[in-house]
């Protein structure tokens, strides 16, 4: 068994499959997403649309803790694909390690319970291009850290997660993942309080001027040099990206 050290187990539970198309292989849960006058659609004859294909995912196996976390990852025991709004196949290998959730600690104190089963799928997708203890998978950051935490929240939608859930856990994710081959952005030296203060201005935000992705995108880029100067301001509120 590969253990770092020694925590409670945390078993993951696997996802009840919702549909197949029946079109030579598996694909589920598949669908024109709109959240906000967007669509998870790409180039296509009659429209390409973001769907997961090979699932539902499965998890099982030996638990691996990682030293700092409290719970434990399991890998998964099939593979499992995702195509995006472009067309773009993600794909998270047998044994990617997951937690079901991807979503920084760092916000447990503002989002509460990390996992949910609505994550599972994504969450799994996310963990294999950026998660910890992957660093051995082939997929694991091949794609730019942008590229990766859109597909997450493109994943969060097609598996059922509220949009407006969806848009919170994607700025979660954005503000506070990894950031990998882009020194000009890292983040890794601001402190966790900053961070957290930003994530809830961030989500007042959202709750109330129910942005884009690509907004709250804007937002992150618009206040990341104060944020790493240690001298951002509340944001105006009043203004659609809040900056």
């Amino acid at each position: 068994m590969r253990r770092i050290s020694s925590r409670t187990v945390f078993m993951l539970t696997g996802l009840a499959l919702v549909g197949a198309l029946g079109i030579g292989v598996p694909e589920y849960l598949s669908g024109r997403v709109q959240s906000g006058g967007e669509a998870c659609l790409g180039p296509g004859e009659d429209g390409h649309f973001c769907r997961f294909v090979g699932g539902p995912i499965q998890i099982g196996g030996t638990p691996v803790f990682v030293e700092k976390f409290k719970h434990a990852f399991l890998p998964t025991t099939a593979q499992i694909d995702f195509v995006d709004g472009f067309g773009r196949t993600w794909t998270a290998p047998v044994q990617t390690l997951t937690d079901g959730a991807s979503i920084p600690a760092v916000f447990e104190p503002l989002m509460g319970d990390r996992q949910s089963r609505e994550y599972l799928e994504a969450a799994a997708l996310h963990d294999a291009y950026c998660g910890v203890g992957n660093e051995a998978l082939e997929t694991y950051q091949t794609k730019p850290w942008e590229d990766v935490h859109r597909m997450f929240y493109e994943a969060l939608l097609v598996a059922g997660t509220p949009p407006a859930k969806a848009k919170i856990i994607f700025a979660a994710v954005y503000l506070g993942g990894p950031r990998w081959n882009d020194p000009d952005r890292t983040l890794e030296g601001v402190e966790e309080s900053a961070l957290l203060r930003e994530m809830e201005w961030c989500l007042k935000w959202i709750e109330e001027t129910d942005p884009s992705a690509d907004e709250i995108v804007d937002w992150m880029k618009a206040r990341e040099m104060a944020l790493k100067a240690g001298d951002s301001a509340k944001p105006d509120y009043l203004t659609r990206r809040g900056i």
